[in-house]
């Protein structure tokens, strides 16, 4: 499809956006180390050099926004799969429905949960009837975020 960088099509901007999200990124922050505590250096902390690292990574408004830029994009490219999530629901695969129902957390989280009678009862009978505990779960979650984030009406096309 032209307009895309790199001879990408929109197939692949999508399968990307999953990606992103399963296994590699959390909606919220990290979960807290468990474990033992990491040993700790008898000698004093390395001196930074001041003009190779002066602030910590991240910290200047260019990195922040350009953070916020491109998780929004990925947001967007997640919100654009929402028809293949609810196809994909039905997958035999107990991961892939789990992987489902965190990304309907996710956008809810996010803002940006479609407002669809089917989402909530797909996530629903995850929730209650599906045979494996993982999915109960991750329905249970996602339904929550909907809850607490509420939803966004689809637009007329």
């Amino acid at each position: 499809m032209a307009g895309l960088p790199g001879g990408q099509t929109h197939e692949d901007a999508r399968l990307r956006a999953l990606a992103f999200w399963v296994g590699h990124h959390q909606a919220g922050a990290p979960a807290p180390r468990i474990g033992p505590a990491p040993a700790i250096a008898a000698s004093a902390p390395p001196q930074r050099d001041p003009a190779v690292a002066s602030a910590p990574l991240g910290s200047s408004t260019a990195d922040q926004s350009a953070r916020a830029a491109a998780r929004a994009e990925r947001i967007g490219e997640l919100e654009s799969m929402v028809p293949q999530l609810m196809t994909m629901a039905g997958d035999p695969r107990a991961g892939v429905r789990a992987t489902v129902a965190r990304c309907f957390g996710i956008l809810a989280t996010a803002g940006r949960a479609p407002a669809d009678r089917e989402v909530w009862r797909l996530l629903l009978g995850l929730s209650k009837y599906d045979d494996d505990s993982q999915v109960r779960v991750a329905a249970e979650a996602a339904l929550a975020a909907l809850e607490r984030h509420g939803t966004v009406a689809r637009q007329a096309s």
